[in-house]
């Protein structure tokens, strides 16, 4: 554990040492002054009046000598202290990080230029004050209980706190190191603290985690698409099996065998079944596609009809398409694919009466923007957007939802497949998704589909 700081021990041993040779100095000069200077007047002079006046000038000679000598001594000393504390000073302001120091009752002590800058105060106005002088009450109260927790400990204490400085408005995220100061007796004189802003530390570790998280989503995804893909095609070719022979069968059993109901229920399931597989595929990225210029006002406008027909009459159904839109080059069948399954999963989340809101825009994606979308690239891209008023999801359930098989929706109302469809027909064409929920503030879906 980090000792208390304290004065160097042998401080006050060289002070006095330093002024033992003072004293010795000045008193083996007097000594040998008054001894030689006598003699050397008893000797030279025998008139007791030019005796006495020798003397005078003696006894002013040598106070004149011992006053250059104590000048020079006492400029040499102050020199010294004055470089010294000139020094120090220069090193303590030329620190990045915010240092102060404080006596035990909180009062300022001294601070170095970087942190006149939380207060927006000289160090001149900030001695002899607390900190309830210059922030609130409430972050007064906090730094102070830091104070203590490091005066009772007796050991350095660290800490992070949010400041923001009173010189630029700027928000930034100490880490704080408080340590008591103690002289050579072990009595406490202050608290010694030093600030490290690690505001930009902090974002860069968050940014990492974040990152990472997407990562491992990414790789998540690609792991289960290619499982998916793989079933798919084995599952498709025994479908292609299923479907043939019962095919074969229809066509030579006479229509008025009962029997002919049970091989029509099996294609029905077949054909089903195959639906479900070409979801899978375009999860997986491997369905084969036809990609061609697509005007998404034209592609939207023209499913218009058949998505009101889907979410009823109780839900409004409303569409805003773009001026000047951009084109996207991705096969049309997709673009039906992409805006069913929305529309459709967005219906699912209303409960009784509501509104789903379609709307394409023209976005230009910068590095910030990318930074918070997966795969995103930085460019020009068509935003399709589909909001509902809906139940939403908490943030635990939006980061599941594009995983194949998952669902929130009851049993016998969804496969888990329509959103990881979309996310594969998305990723398929190079574009990015969004997903904003709040549970009871409805849910927006954002598709950003690469301008052709």
């Amino acid at each position: 554990m980090p000792e208390p700081i304290q004065n160097h021990p042998k401080a006050p041993v060289s002070a006095t040492a330093g002024a033992l040779r003072v004293v010795l100095l000045y008193a083996s000069f007097s000594g040998l002054w008054i001894l030689l200077s006598d003699r050397a007047v008893e000797a030279l002079v025998r008139d007791p009046a030019t005796m006495t006046l020798a003397s005078i000038l003696k006894g002013w000679f040598f106070v004149a000598v011992t006053s250059i000598m104590l000048f020079l001594m006492v400029k040499r000393l102050v020199e010294g202290v004055a470089s010294h504390e000139a020094k120090l000073q220069t090193l303590i302001h030329a620190i990045p990080d915010l240092v102060w120091l404080k006596d035990p009752d909180g009062v300022y002590l001294g601070c170095n230029r970087a942190f006149e800058g939380f207060f927006g105060a000289k160090e001149a106005e900030i001695l002899g004050k607390t900190d309830y002088d210059f922030v609130t009450r409430e972050q007064a109260d906090f730094f102070r209980q830091k104070d203590r927790e490091a005066m009772a400990a007796g050991a350095m204490r660290e800490n992070k706190e949010w400041i923001t400085l009173a010189e630029t408005g700027k928000a930034m995220l100490l880490e704080t190191l408080k340590t008591p100061m103690r002289d050579a007796e072990g009595t406490l004189i202050g608290v010694l603290g030093i600030g490290r802003d690690i505001t930009e530390h902090h974002r860069l570790m968050t940014e990492q985690a974040r990152l990472q998280a997407q990562l491992h989503q990414a790789q998540k995804m690609e792991l289960v698409g290619r499982f998916a893909g793989g079933v798919a095609h084995d599952y498709n070719n025994m479908l292609g099996v299923i479907l043939a022979n019962a095919d074969l069968a229809l066509c030579r059993m006479p229509l008025d065998r009962p029997e002919r109901k049970h091989l029509e229920e099996i294609m029905r399931a077949a054909r089903h079944s195959a639906d479900l597989t070409r979801q899978l595929l375009a999860f997986a990225r491997q369905q084969p596609v036809d990609p061609r210029l697509v005007d998404l006002n034209e592609a939207v406008a023209a499913m218009h009809g058949v998505l009101g027909r889907l979410v009823g009459p109780e839900i409004q159904l409303t569409w805003t398409p773009a001026a000047g839109l951009w084109n996207v080059r991705m096969d049309p069948t997709q673009v039906d694919q992409v805006l069913t399954n929305l529309v459709v999963n967005a219906r699912d989340a209303i409960a009784g009466v509501g509104r789903i809101e379609v709307a394409a825009a023209n976005q230009t994606l910068s590095e910030a923007d990318c930074t918070a979308l997966l795969d995103a690239i930085p460019g020009d891209h068509v935003c399709l957007s589909v909001t509902d008023t809906g139940c939403g999801m908490a943030p635990e359930l939006v980061a599941q939802i594009f995983e194949p098989f998952f669902t929130t929706k009851p049993a016998g109302r969804g496969t888990g497949l329509g959103l990881a469809m979309v996310h594969g027909v998305v990723k398929q064409n190079r574009g990015a998704i969004q997903v904003d929920s709040e549970p009871g503030r409805g849910t927006a879906f954002r598709v950003f589909l690469p301008r052709a």
